[in-house]
């Protein structure tokens, strides 16, 4: 169940991957990556491709009397606008697409790692933490468009006015630090948790007759497709959450 797993030749508690069956040296690289640090990559193009495919198939033939698969697919649109409407108001209309994807994929990519020989993307650092750039980066665009350099710094700045001085570097660092690495960390904590318990109890279950694996993972299995339902929502609501507050939608309802 360990394998020597990159450059430095350290253990990891995973499960292998379809990945560890190519034909390619462990300390290889490709682009500067060895083969276990190009899972999380392929992993992630696997989702993006699958769910590409699906939304082309599914969407190709709507009716306006729908039938069973576009009936599911328009109850998941209406319950994400209705989740992004929570949290943005009359705001949320532009917002919902990208709230809607965010949560699709990152639902997807915890899910991928129930799957034999696939690991969620999101039991990577690294996914989680490009995830919360975009995320980053779309608040603070919405942040200046909405309101303009000097309207947004004013509401870093807070009120009363005169406690800016103090306000301001505390905000500063909750925008650049605290946010980013709790909103990155969360994530890729809780799957890479799940995945882990996963992975262990795969290698303590005993051997029936010495022949047949006795699952006992399979309670963990269901706990763990409830907790990367959980994530995906907590980090889709904090990512609507954040926009809302910088576009100032939180601050207009408390007037």
């Amino acid at each position: 169940m360990s394998y020597v797993s990159g450059g430095g030749g350290e253990l990891t508690t995973e499960l292998p991957s379809f990945v560890d069956f190519v034909p390619i040296e462990v300390h290889s690289q490709f682009f500067g990556l060895t083969k276990h640090e190009w899972v999380p990559i392929i992993m992630s193009a696997t989702i993006i491709i699958f769910l590409g495919l699906f939304s082309m198939i599914a969407t190709r033939r709507l009716q306006k009397v729908p039938g069973r698969l576009q009936s599911l697919l328009e109850i998941i649109v209406e319950g994400l606008a209705n989740f992004t409407k929570s949290q943005m108001g009359r705001a949320a209309a532009p917002f919902i697409p990208f709230v809607g994807t965010l949560f699709i994929y990152i639902f997807a990519m915890n899910m991928l790692g129930q799957i034999p020989l696939f690991h969620s993307p999101t039991s990577n650092f690294n996914t989680t933490i490009a995830l919360t750039l975009i995320v980053f980066f779309v608040t603070h665009y919405q942040g200046v468009k909405n309101n303009g350099v000097t309207g947004y710094l004013k509401h870093m700045a807070g009120k009363p006015i005169w406690l800016a001085p103090l306000v301001f570097p505390l905000h500063l660092m909750q925008e650049l630090l605290s946010r980013p690495l709790s909103l990155s960390m969360r994530l890729f904590g809780n799957i890479m948790g799940e995945d882990t318990i996963i992975a262990i109890f795969i290698g303590l279950s005993p051997f029936l007759f010495g022949l047949i694996p006795i699952p006992m993972h399979l309670p963990m299995v269901f706990l763990a497709l409830l907790g990367s339902t959980i994530q995906a929502m907590i980090f889709s609501l904090l990512a609507s959450f954040y926009i809302a507050g910088a576009i100032g939608i939180h601050e207009e309802e408390n007037h």
